[in-house]
């Protein structure tokens, strides 16, 4: 089936979603992020792009950004090689790294506008990589709040929103970083989960990889070792199909063949 075209914006204006193969991950250590930010800025006047805003995942990336529809190709193409080639140098692998098509929506309102703008900084939150927006390193949240950020010009969004002040306005109102968790009823259980961060560190330290590259080489009866040993730590079995390069339902069947309360959704 041939794909759709693209929904072309009449403001010029796209939030970009590029995800990993697999949902695997494509940021392992604070280098990784530096890299791509840095091949993102290099070529961003090149193809006359403009970054509004932006927030990398350990799995996929958010960018709102603006720019003319014939330029969106070329720019993710040139940027993707640029970093898979250093990636696969890095981490000593093969093959592709990110799904082959980016996905773009349309920004074409100013509600859409400040509605997106949210939602790619409240990324990490719902993610649970961190308590606040403005705690999570490798998004732009913070350059809108005044911190230097070679990468993105916060005054368009300030010009967007009406001023500054509005803006951050908007952002305590639709922000999930703006809001405390509910407090959980008396002797009810408290779920506590580590985040991806957190997860990865301790993916290394349990089974000896220096990357999650380094666990699609292991034999099948080393891989469901290892996904033991993580269930046991009490990973979650998303972050685990994601570390070991497998799918959900393999971690669920090999969860389920160990003790009850063991693994965590």
């Amino acid at each position: 089936m041939p794909r759709k075209p693209r929904t072309i914006s009449s403001t010029g204006i796209y939030h970009i979603i590029l995800r990993s193969i697999n949902g695997r991950i494509i940021f392992e250590e604070p280098s990784d992020y530096q890299k791509y930010l840095y091949i993102l800025s290099d070529s961003k006047s090149k193809y006359e792009i403009d970054i509004l805003a932006y927030c990398l995942m350990d799995n996929h990336i958010h960018l709102l950004l603006r720019a003319s529809a014939e330029h969106l190709s070329s720019y993710f193409q040139s940027t993707g090689t640029r970093f898979v080639r250093w990636y696969n140098g890095k981490y000593v692998r093969y093959g592709h790294l990110f799904q082959e098509r980016f996905h773009s929506v349309a920004v074409e309102t100013v509600a859409q506008y400040l509605a997106t703008l949210a939602y790619i900084h409240n990324n990490p939150v719902n993610a649970n990589a961190c308590r606040f927006a403005s705690e999570y390193r490798w998004s732009s949240f913070n350059a809108f709040y005044g911190e230097k950020n070679p990468l993105i010009n916060p005054q368009y969004s300030y010009h967007v929103a009406g001023s500054k002040d509005l803006l951050l306005q908007y952002f305590s109102f639709n922000s999930d970083s703006g809001t405390k968790p509910p407090i959980p009823e008396l002797h009810q259980p408290v779920r506590h989960y580590l985040s991806d961060e957190q997860a990865l560190q301790l993916f290394r330290s349990l089974t000896q990889l220096a990357s999650t590259s380094d666990a699609e080489k292991l034999t099948k009866a080393e891989r469901n070792r290892c996904i033991q040993v993580l269930l046991a730590a009490h990973l979650t079995q998303r972050q685990i199909a994601r570390f070991m390069s497998v799918s959900v339902s393999t971690i669920k069947r090999i969860a389920s063949k160990m003790p009850q309360g063991t693994s965590r959704e």
